[in-house]
């Protein structure tokens, strides 16, 4: 590494005494320098070995572990985004129909007490026929079916972009590329 030279100026100190040259930076230094010198670019070298472990061990780690590589992360992190969006959505309409739904309930209720108010008075006055059980059942008939399935409210699906498709590119594998936009 180091060849003795004539005395000449110390890159690091500046003395002027017997200098060594440094073929890999190619600077001259007097033999104190020389040491702290190579003292540096042992450090170095030890550095670039604790990044070169690190970086095996990750890559160990990512070949035992796919959950451990970069996208399949993206992808997981994309796959818990898309969930929490269905989530919230689901929620805010769930909130929704339980308001409506619990206007609608009171009206039902309303609705059934007034039935209820018809069936005992005929019933104390003893004044009914066919024609009156078939109104009270038909009126019951109809907020039974209400009950069941509320007139003028559905959950319906719009189709859209709510959640990106997602899908590798890889190379030379244009032919699947293709098939994911079209689906």
């Amino acid at each position: 590494m180091a060849t003795t030279s004539a005395k000449t100026q110390c890159f690091t100190c500046k003395k002027v005494t017997r200098t060594f040259n440094c073929e890999g930076c190619t600077q001259n230094f007097c033999f104190d320098c020389l040491t702290k010198h190579l003292q540096e670019l042992k450090r170095n070298l030890n550095a670039i070995e604790n990044d070169h472990d690190q970086f095996r061990q990750k890559l160990n780690d990512q070949k035992k572990d796919p959950k451990k590589r970069p996208l399949i992360q993206q992808l997981d992190q994309w796959e818990e985004d898309s969930i929490n969006k269905i989530k919230q959505t689901a929620q805010q309409c769930r909130q929704r129909l339980i308001n409506y739904t619990n206007k609608f309930l009171i009206n039902l209720e309303t609705r059934l007490s007034d039935i209820t108010k018809q069936i005992k008075q005929v019933n104390q006055e003893n004044l009914f026929n066919e024609t009156d059980l078939e109104e009270f059942r038909e009126k019951l008939r109809v907020l039974k079916d209400e009950l069941d399935k509320p007139p003028n409210v559905s959950i319906q699906q719009q189709p859209s972009t709510f959640i990106n498709k997602v899908f590798p590119v890889l190379p030379f594998d244009i032919g699947n590329y293709i098939r994911f936009q079209q689906s």
